[in-house]
């Protein structure tokens, strides 16, 4: 959910959840434009790390990262290794030389550390919201990443 309360989610969903080792995904499209937003929970490693691939060639096609921008969100993610890292890698490259974005959001614990020891936010921008997110694609300019905590500044309840 982000931080005002209301989540931009249109009606139009990416299938239902693919169970992947100890991980599951699930895709669905926002609006302004339509940005695929792959949510990732429970645990990315090498036994499971190919299956994220091989699950955006099914739902976006196989030359997704030619004609659209892409966010992960990581907020229900528990673990990740050096091969979930690499495809991250991987894809800002594919997704860069099509002058598109790859954004990560709500990284939390373990990942939020990790992401931050291997110097990710660098190369790719890492949001707090889905809201911030989509803010940052509506500019229509390659993203420039946000300042990065290694823990997120608590959200006011006021």
């Amino acid at each position: 959910m982000s931080s005002g309360g209301r989540r931009r989610r249109s009606a139009r969903e990416g299938g239902g959840p693919v169970t992947a080792g100890g991980g599951t995904l699930t895709i669905a499209y926002h609006h302004d434009p339509e940005v695929p937003v792959l949510s990732l929970s429970g645990e990315f490693d090498i036994e499971n790390v190919a299956e994220i691939e091989r699950f955006l060639h099914r739902h976006l096609g196989p030359f997704y990262f030619r004609n659209r921008d892409l966010v992960l969100d990581l907020h229900s993610v528990t673990l990740v290794d050096s091969t979930f890292l690499g495809l991250v890698v991987s894809l800002v490259r594919r997704l860069h030389a099509n002058r598109h974005e790859l954004l990560i959001t709500r990284p939390a614990g373990y990942v939020r550390r990790i992401i931050a020891v291997v110097g990710l936010p660098n190369l790719v921008p890492v949001y707090e919201s889905l809201d911030e997110a989509f803010a940052a694609l509506a500019v229509g300019v390659p993203v420039i990443p946000p300042p990065f905590e290694w823990a997120p500044a608590p959200v006011s309840t006021r």
